[in-house]
């Protein structure tokens, strides 16, 4: 049994990460995709990537980020989905709610991993791992989805012990014991360092952590910059990096690649249609609107622009959002082959939207309609409602 008498001296910081969370929520939309190999994401007949796959399919190599065609050339089996985005933000908001029962103190990495501040929280919830398998049971009460946990002083450490204990398991790292956790683990373990800075330190003769730690920092310094400093702090697992609450978003955007290059008028003003009922559907969820539109096009060459136009007034309004999505498009597009489109909104009011006492009838009808379609896409998905003109889903 671990001794913890000195955990009341340190920070003990959780990091929760849900287990292959789209497939996972998938799955329970649909039993019948238990244990048999699936990926969530796009058409392997197009650029679709793997945005989550199960541990079945990762047995033949499928792994996230990579392009769905290959996913199914390893594994010709594997089932693929193409994604109830509406069901995982609600099953994401079920995790923090429940997080945010343990600790004040909660940060959403992502849809899908968490950080939670449980500093201060023993005698409420017990020392660190009793309390991280209280969280675990939590969150398995509250979504039926499984997670992992890793338990340290700081985040960068918790995040490590959490990717090595998967599936729906715990990893605890007591305090003092950082480095020693670290010094045994590949280089690419490391939190940043990608493929190019891992052959770089490997080609050094840096395999492990350890070897990171010690390693001649003018040397490090030649190959890395000013970073290298802090890259030997991390290898150490060291990080002054606290929980922070999450602050209100600075942007809802949404963005479209297409499977095939698109010069069609038509087509790219539907699918800016569709991104534009998205970013004002998430807006009017989460009770804000947009000071600033914002487009994003990229060529078939990848040369990539975003335009941006500030409103009189802010809105949520998706008629107002698309028709200047739209100008935006029409002044700057040259009329070469677009492969994305992305609208945001930006310049964020966090209140609830009021219709002022001046509203005309055709503004009540429309408040109206926006509730009710509202209701419609929270209940059955987004897809549900659409306006004539979107051209994707």
């Amino acid at each position: 049994m671990i001794h913890e008498s000195h955990v009341h001296h340190s920070r003990t910081v959780a990091h929760v990460d849900m287990d292959c969370f789209y497939v996972s929520v998938e799955r329970l939309l649909n039993p019948r995709l238990n244990g048999i190999p699936v990926a969530v994401g796009g058409s392997p007949d197009g650029r679709g990537v793997v945005a989550s796959c199960s541990y079945e399919a990762r047995k033949f190599g499928v792994r996230s980020a990579m392009p769905m065609g290959k996913a199914l050339q390893l594994c010709p089996e594997l089932t693929i989905v193409h994604g109830s985005y509406s069901h995982y933000s609600e099953f994401s908001q079920r995790v923090h709610a429940t997080l945010c029962e343990f600790s004040p103190n909660v940060q959403m990495a992502s849809q899908d991993e968490a950080y939670i501040d449980l500093t201060g929280t023993e005698k409420l919830w017990g020392p660190p791992l009793c309390a991280a398998q209280k969280i675990r049971d939590a969150v398995r009460k509250a979504t039926n989805l499984p997670c992992s946990l890793g338990i340290a002083a700081n985040k960068l450490v918790a995040k490590v012990a959490s990717s090595l204990c998967k599936p729906a398991a715990l990893l605890y790292i007591p305090h003092g014991s950082e480095a020693a956790f670290f010094r045994v683990l590949p280089v690419d373990h490391l939190p940043g360092v990608g493929k190019k800075s891992a052959a770089t330190l490997r080609a050094l003769g840096v395999e492990v952590l350890g070897d990171l730690a010690g390693f001649d920092a003018g040397v490090l310094r030649r190959y890395f910059g000013d970073h290298a400093s802090k890259l030997q702090e991390r290898a150490r697992g060291e990080s002054q990096s606290h929980v922070i609450n999450n602050a209100p978003a600075k942007q809802v955007s949404s963005e479209e690649t297409f499977d095939r290059d698109s010069v069609d008028r038509d087509f790219l003003h539907g699918v800016l249609s569709v991104l534009t009922e998205k970013v004002a559907f998430r807006m009017r969820k989460d009770e804000c609107r947009a000071c600033t539109v914002v487009l994003k096009y990229r060529y078939s060459d990848f040369e990539t622009h975003t335009a941006s136009m500030t409103l009189a007034d802010p809105t949520d309004d998706e008629g107002i959002l698309l028709g200047v999505a739209r100008e935006l498009f029409e002044s700057r597009w040259n009329g070469n082959a677009v492969r994305l489109l992305g609208v945001g909104g930006t310049n964020l009011v966090w209140e609830r939207h009021q219709l002022d006492v001046f509203a005309t009838r055709d503004d009540e009808r429309r408040e109206k309609l926006h509730k009710a379609v509202d209701a419609m896409r929270g209940k059955h998905g987004y897809g549900i409602v659409k306006r004539g003109s979107s051209a994707i889903e």
